[in-house]
């Protein structure tokens, strides 16, 4: 449903407030631009007002709400919650909607509101669960680990036999992935030939393609295909035979490029933030310090292109990992089962589907 701020009725929010707003008083203070927030509040109250015109409308009842981001649709729910008229809902959070320290103002508005509303929150990551359970201990029994999990129907890892390697980087072009940390590091390589594919585009685009211009070396081929389609990377994934996949990001949740990468076999080189640890073991790959050098991390690429990359054996040591961890057959039906055996349901609850 399309939700029009303009066109509601702003004297229905006022008929029917409700105590919701006193979870949000601390953050309305602290805020510079307070008209802002007001407004951007007082928007979400106007959506969840619609929201619930809908659910009567149509007689949904009795059901489970979900939202995948730990965002404002929490903090809409949370409004619906708060005056009973949803529920329940629960929620995932991944990295910016969790991460205080990923926000310019150092908070996340209406938190306390969204925790106090949500019947369970569940984290995509360890080091999210560990994150959330620290700054907000008061409601540590609605939080559970979920991971995330994506399809892959290859079976076998075949080896690769070309002389030049192939590095693959996915990720948008913006200043918290350290795209021109990987340029830097390709730089010091000098002795072997090695091509390095870039998916993703974003504000750094233009930037980043000449930084390369400026600093690749003859042996060291930079490819920058902008936004891709997720098959695509897919099919390129499989007929291509990657050696390495890099991601040297400042900050990150889970990433699920690398899920995607290590469901092909393919070897992780990453920085050792959010939950990148928990993906990039040993048997996937090496992890990098976030505060790394860039020739220490030119000599890691190097060890993993040379060392690691075509050892069929490890390579399906990677894709047995994604399959035992980050499997979307698996995570996904065992999420749902979780979501169930949560959820206490009413009586009438019977005869409707969820």
């Amino acid at each position: 449903m399309k939700l029009h701020f303009e066109l509601y009725p702003k004297s229905k929010i006022f008929g029917n407030i409700g105590k919701w707003p006193i979870y949000c008083l601390s953050d309305i203070i602290r805020i510079k631009n307070i008209k802002n927030i007001v407004h951007l509040l007082f928007k979400i109250s106007c959506y969840a007002e619609s929201l619930y015109v809908f659910l009567e409308k149509n007689k949904i009842t009795n059901a489970i709400h979900y939202t995948y981001w730990f965002d404002h649709y929490a903090t809409l729910l949370s409004i619906l919650r708060s005056k009973n008229r949803i529920q329940y809902f629960i929620s995932r959070a991944h990295g910016y909607d969790l991460y205080n320290e990923r926000r310019e103002e150092g908070y996340i508005p209406f938190r306390k509101l969204q925790l106090q509303y949500v019947a369970k929150l569940y984290l995509i990551s360890r080091h999210g669960l560990k994150y959330i359970t620290e700054k907000y201990p008061k409601y540590k029994t609605k939080y559970k680990l979920s991971y995330l999990g994506i399809d892959n129907i290859i079976n076998s890892i075949k080896e690769k036999q070309t002389p030049s390697y192939l590095l693959v980087s996915c990720s948008r072009i913006v200043d918290i992935k350290r795209v021109d940390k990987i340029i830097e590091s390709l730089a010091f390589i000098k002795d072997i030939s090695v091509k390095w594919v870039h998916f993703g585009d974003g504000p750094l685009f233009g930037e980043i393609k000449k930084l390369a211009d400026q600093l690749l070396p003859e042996n060291i081929e930079a490819v920058f295909f902008g936004h891709v389609d997720n098959k695509d990377i897919y099919k390129f994934y499989l007929t291509e035979k990657v050696d390495c996949f890099i991601n040297l990001s400042s900050t990150e949740g889970l990433p699920v490029s690398i899920m995607e990468a290590i469901s092909f076999g393919i070897p992780i080189v990453a920085t050792n933030v959010g939950g990148s640890s928990e993906i990039v073991t040993a048997k996937v790959g090496i992890l990098v310090q976030a505060d790394f050098e860039v020739e220490d991390v030119k000599n890691i690429i190097l060890q993993m292109l040379l060392a690691k990359s075509r050892n069929s054996l490890f390579r399906n040591g990677i894709h047995k990992f994604w399959e035992e961890n980050f499997n979307a057959s698996r995570n996904y039906p065992n999420f749902i089962d979780n979501i169930l055996s949560d959820y206490k349901p009413s009586k009438s609850i019977e005869n409707h589907e969820i």
